[in-house]
């Protein structure tokens, strides 16, 4: 896979302003030997995490290693947990139905063939343990897109690039729900 292009994005100045945030992001994606990569696990979570940074620029975020992603979160703060289920791109003739996990929930998808097919999916959990409450929130995010081969593998990196902005846009808009005052 290649690693996701930068966003333009629409800061939240003053979002959480002075709050400390905990980020913790696990890459649970299997690839095969088969897998063309180009971008690693873990440049694909520092740019995820960038990304997120860069969006909130009001908040303290502390980017927790991937190890910290099963660990309890701590009192008196937020910690957001992403899990990346998938952030593929593939030939329609190399596959045509998915099945897999997104966010523990069972998941199929069905894929065009003789397509290039993308798909980016997350699972976010969100923590906010402020002020003594605990509170709780999930949300699966799964965005697909097909493409005919026009452009061979610049074809697929764009539409993987496509699912990967709408799952951002998708997953930034959950936080701003569940966080907003």
């Amino acid at each position: 896979m290649w690693c996701p292009q930068d966003q333009k994005i629409t800061q939240r100045q003053g979002f959480l302003e002075k709050d400390t945030l905990d980020l913790a992001i696990f890459d649970g994606r299997i690839l095969t030997e088969k897998s063309k990569v180009e971008c690693n696990s873990e440049e694909t979570i520092k740019k995820l995490s960038d990304f997120i940074k860069m969006t909130y620029p009001s908040v303290i975020i502390n980017c927790l290693t991937t190890s910290s992603y099963y660990k309890d979160p701590l009192e008196n703060r937020i910690t957001i947990k992403i899990g990346i289920s998938a952030y593929h791109a593939a030939f329609g003739a190399d596959v045509t139905v998915g099945i897999g996990s997104v966010g523990g929930n069972f998941s199929v998808g069905l894929f065009p063939e003789g397509k290039w097919n993308a798909v980016t999916a997350y699972a976010v959990k969100i923590y906010d343990y402020r002020n003594s409450k605990e509170l709780k929130k999930t949300k699966d995010i799964y965005k697909i897109a097909s493409k005919s081969n026009m452009g061979g593998y610049i074809t697929a990196r764009n539409i993987l690039n496509t699912c990967y902005m709408e799952a951002n846009q998708e997953m930034l808009f959950f936080i701003d729900e569940s966080l907003m005052k």
